[in-house]
């Protein structure tokens, strides 16, 4: 016998994962692609301006726009230092645009709702959609829109990670062509410029931060604040060091060639300690594949044919 609070559960979710997938199919239905939305702007900027018309509110966007955007809404931080926490962590993962810190916060909302209504539809599809109302799938649910929570997150530190990796292989060499740069008689700022060009090529995370350093120094900044920006913008503690040492040396007159050479010999020192490092840490790495992967096999080839002749010797005896 099937329960009346039970039965009433299941149809309610089945008619929100309903809604749901209708709403999805009218979206990509109605929606009109960026080609036509970009013409109507442009007709209605050349005709006369209707007020009315523009307190409508407008429906047309992408995805991001109408869907992503809005949910962040939700959980927007109220305070400016949360806002620059988030939004530097962003940056760190190259992320500038402007609506970044709203897509972050959006698709953590999508995805909170997204997999606990996935779930419940493969319940569906699968035709046991009574087991809905149980503990143990509510709590699964549950735990699904925990995941997708704090799956943005996860890829965020991902790729965090991977741009400050980048950074570090490239960022000696750079250092050593700054240096270059400089002993042949060119300033610093036009070196960091001619590093940056140079670099897009063999390392674009390295040459693209650098010629925003350009750009910065262009623009009217001190040297002092893009390079403190640079850092902010990297959070990688030779970035720090390299700033500081620039920053001081500017300060007190002493050489930048010669600074940068000692910096360069210190990074390069760096780079094949962590060479030497990651060559250490192998043997321990490679412990696992050797006894689930090399050992069975190794194992299979001298005791097999031994285990078989003990066999056949011991049915011939017997």
């Amino acid at each position: 016998m099937v329960n009346g609070a039970d039965l009433a559960i299941s149809i309610l979710v089945f008619m929100s994962v309903t809604l749901f997938v209708l709403g999805v199919l009218m979206w990509l239905l109605t929606g009109t692609n960026p080609l036509q939305r970009r013409l109507q702007e442009l007709d209605n900027s050349a005709g006369p301006r209707d007020e009315s018309k523009d307190k409508k509110p407008k429906h047309m966007g992408t995805f991001l726009v109408r869907w992503i955007e809005p949910a962040a809404k939700l959980i927007l931080p109220r305070e400016e230092w949360q806002k620059s926490r988030v939004r530097s962590r962003l940056i760190r993962a190259g992320f500038r645009q402007d609506r970044a810190l709203r897509v972050y916060l959006g698709a953590k909302v999508v995805a909170a709702l997204a997999l606990p209504l996935l779930g419940a539809a493969a319940l569906f599809l699968t035709g046991r959609f009574l087991i809905i109302a149980e503990p143990v799938t509510i709590v699964a649910l549950v735990l699904l829109a925990v995941a997708g929570f704090y799956l943005p997150d996860l890829y965020l530190r991902h790729r965090i990670e991977e741009r400050q990796t980048s950074f570090r292989e490239g960022f000696p060499d750079a250092m050593d062509m700054l240096m270059v740069c400089v002993e042949a008689g060119l300033g610093l700022d036009a070196a960091i410029q001619r590093v940056g060009d140079e670099m897009t090529q063999s390392h674009p995370i390295l040459g693209t931060e650098m010629r925003l350093v350009s750009l910065e120094l262009r623009a009217g900044s001190t040297r002092e604040a893009a390079l403190r920006s640079l850092a902010k913008r990297t959070g990688i503690d030779e970035v720090q060091a390299l700033t500081t040492l620039l920053i001081q040396a500017e300060h007190f007159g002493t050489s930048i060639a010669d600074a940068l050479r000692e910096h360069a010999n210190g990074m390069r020192i760096e780079r094949i300690q962590r060479a030497r490092e990651k060559a250490a840490k192998l043997p321990v790495k490679m412990i696992f594949p050797i006894m689930l992967f090399i050992f069975p096999a190794l194992f299979l080839v001298i005791l097999g044919p031994a285990i078989i002749r003990i066999v056949t010797a011991f049915y011939t005896v017997s």
